[in-house]
C-alpha cells in the first residue's frame, strides 16, 4: 500500500527472493501489527525502535481476544520476528523482543487426503479433456507433487523424458533450494506427450519459442517487453477452478473444494502408504534445508494421519 510506513516498504524489498504470497502475507501481518501499534500511547508514526516485548505481547492478546486462530497468531509472531531479524540488520534495532514470547499451541490437523473417489473422478476429468498440457499440469501436482509456482515457472531445459525414463529439475524453489527428481512413469509419459508428441496446431500447444514448459496467454506480448512469459499461479489455480467447474452435477459435488496444492498433500500420503520413510518424502517434495538435510518436521505436517485413516485403526485394536 502507498501508505506503508518506508520501513516497511524497505523490509518488503529485502524478501524479493521470497514467493510472492509469503511476501503479500508478511506484509499484511506487519501492516495489521502497525496499524493497532498507532491507537497504542506513543506507537505513532512507527518506528522499529517501538518494537518492544510489552508491544508484541499486547498486539497477540489483542489478536486472542478478536478470536483470531492460533495458528494465524503463530504466524503473526513468525512476521514479527522475521521482520525484527530484518531491523537488526539494517541497524534499526539491536535485538529481536519477538524471540522472548511463546507461541500460542496449535492443534495440527492432517493435510488434506483425497478419497479414492476424488482420485477417480479427477483422473477421469483430466482425461476426458484431452489436453496435453492440462494432463501435464494435472500429472506434475498428482505424480511429483510440485508446488503450484514450481509447475508455474518450470523451464523446458530441465525437463528430461523419452517414451522410457524421465526427470525434471526444480530450480531456485522455496527457500533458494534445486532438486532434481526422476518421476513416475504417468507423469514422464504425460510429459513426454506434451513436449515431444505435440501437435503445434492445437490450442493448448507448448511455445517453443518460450523458455518456459507452460506459457501464459500473453506469451508474445510479455517476451516483447522482455518480462516472463510463463504460466503464473493465478493462472493454473484458474485452469483448474474451470476443469471442476465442466464436471457432471454429482462429481462437482465431490471435488469443489479441492485446490491444486491438496494433490501434493495427497502425493505424500499416497508416497507414505506405499513405503516411503519420512526422508524420502521429504527429499522428493524439497522438504529440506539450506544444508540438505531432511526438514522431517514439515513433511510430518504433510503426512499426519487423519480421522478416517484413524477410524479404520480403531477396528483392529484388541483388549
Amino acid at each position: 500500500m502507498s501508505d506503508d510506513p518506508d520501513v516497511l516498504l524497505e523490509f518488503a524489498q529485502s524478501l524479493t527472493s521470497h514467493d510472492p504470497k509469503t511476501v503479500k502475507a508478511y506484509q499484511s501481518a506487519m501492516r495489521g501489527f502497525v496499524y493497532w501499534l498507532k491507537d497504542q500511547p506513543g506507537g505513532s508514526p512507527f518506528l522499529p525502535g517501538q518494537i518492544t516485548e510489552t508491544a508484541i505481547r499486547g498486539y497477540m492478546d489483542y489478536l486472542a481476544t478478536e478470536g483470531r486462530a492460533p495458528r494465524t497468531r503463530s504466524q503473526t509472531l513468525t512476521t514479527l520476528s522475521r521482520f525484527c531479524r530484518w531491523a537488526i540488520s539494517a541497524g534499526y534495532l539491536q535485538r529481536n523482543p519477538a524471540s522472548q514470547i511463546q507461541r500460542p499451541a496449535i492443534i495440527n490437523t492432517a493435510p488434506r487426503e483425497l478419497t479414492p473417489a476424488q482420485r477417480y473422478s479427477l483422473k477421469k476429468l483430466v482425461e476426458r479433456e484431452q489436453s496435453p498440457r492440462l494432463s501435464a499440469i494435472f500429472a506434475l501436482g498428482y505424480w511429483t507433487g510440485l508446488r503450484i509456482s514450481e509447475v508455474a515457472q518450470l523451464r523446458r531445459e530441465h525437463c528430461h523424458v523419452n517414451k522410457r525414463a524421465g526427470h525434471i529439475t526444480i530450480v531456485d524453489s522455496k527457500g533458494g533450494k534445486t532438486r532434481t527428481i526422476d518421476l513416475h512413469p504417468e507423469a514422464r509419459r504425460a510429459l513426454y506427450n506434451y513436449l515431444c508428441a505435440n501437435d503445434p496446431m492445437r490450442r493448448d500447444a507448448s511455445d517453443p519459442d518460450s523458455p518456459y514448459l507452460f506459457t501464459s496467454q500473453r506469451a508474445a506480448w510479455l517476451r516483447q517487453r522482455g518480462r516472463p512469459d510463463h504460466l503464473t499461479m493465478r493462472g493454473i489455480e484458474h485452469i483448474w477452478t474451470a476443469l471442476k467447474q465442466r464436471a457432471p452435477q454429482d462429481e462437482c459435488e465431490l471435488i469443489e473444494d479441492v485446490t491444486f496444492h491438496d494433490l501434493r498433500h495427497d502425493f505424500a500420503h499416497r508416497a507414505r502408504a506405499a513405503g516411503w520413510n519420512l526422508e524420502e518424502i521429504a527429499v522428493y517434495l524439497g522438504h529440506q534445508t539450506r544444508g540438505g538435510l531432511p526438514a522431517i518436521a514439515t513433511t510430518v505436517r504433510y503426512t499426519l494421519p487423519g480421522r478416517t485413516q484413524l477410524k479404520k485403526k480403531l477396528q483392529h485394536l484388541t483388549g
